[in-house]
């Protein structure tokens, strides 16, 4: 017989409130949803009138971290699933064993796999002081990898071997130094956020991100481009040539 979940959702987007409720309803009716909150206040106050076992909890809320909500109530006393549209964050919560994430836009099969891990869970005590604490730590050193979906699973990949992504529609290719080309099946803005946090990346053309320190030469022919160092040349859009040149401390 499996054991009831009682769960809270922390979400300020209705439209993500309602398709994470609306999931669970249709295919889980193990988990109960005793609560939905728009921020770590309202949130906090729900857990401690209800006392769920479950925590879906939105990383980038109005004005604050969820993560401040580990300061407001004692995470031990419930599991903790993040759902974040930023990879940025999906590292920092795979990389504590305690918890689990799901990248929006929500997959089923995704949020199967997160239950299930929280159902062998559900006895065991939720985040420790120091899981909070790593991750509070993950978050302030920023970046470093970042996870590619694969038909696999997840690849971790060091931002350090990235030299550029490349769109291709709904799909990005991620050229990485060791001459692999690595084909992702998400949209290139998609990572432009989580890139953006180490600030060693930048967007030149609509098509393509660059890490800057793989650059070895910016060329002024033909409205500007920049060669890599695996010698691919890389456009410069007009529009974006003052933006580069005062990033790179040229202007």
């Amino acid at each position: 017989m499996i054991t009831p979940i009682q769960a809270l959702i922390v979400e300020d987007e209705p439209r993500a409130q309602n398709v994470l409720n609306t999931l669970l309803s249709e295919h889980f009716p193990d988990v109960q949803v005793v609560g939905i909150a728009n921020d770590v206040q309202q949130a906090a106050g729900i857990i401690h009138d209800k006392k769920p076992d479950l925590v879906f909890l939105d990383v980038e809320l109005p004005g604050q971290s969820g993560l401040s909500l580990f300061d407001n109530t004692d995470p031990s006393q419930y599991q903790v699933i993040f759902t974040t549209a930023y990879t940025q964050y999906a590292l920092n919560a795979f990389q504590v064993s305690a918890v689990d994430y799901l990248l929006k836009p929500l997959q089923l099969d995704q949020l199967e796999a997160a239950i299930e891990k929280v159902r062998k869970n559900l006895k065991e005590p939720g985040l420790s002081a120091n899981d909070v604490a790593e991750l509070k730590e993950l978050m302030v050193e920023g970046v470093k990898k970042i996870p590619l979906p694969t038909s696999g699973g997840v690849l971790f990949v060091t931002l350090s071997d990235i030299i550029y992504l490349k769109a291709d529609g709904s799909y990005t290719h991620f050229i990485m130094n060791n001459g692999k080309n690595i084909l992702v099946s998400r949209k290139i803005k998609e990572f432009e956020h989580t890139l953006n946090k180490a600030n060693r990346f930048f967007r030149p053309h609509r098509s393509y991100v660059v890490n800057v320190d793989r650059i070895v030469e910016y060329i002024k022919a033909d409205g500007g481009s920049v060669v890599m160092d695996n010698t691919d040349e890389i456009p410069l859009s007009r529009d974006m040539r003052e933006t580069f040149l005062q990033f790179m401390g040229m202007r």
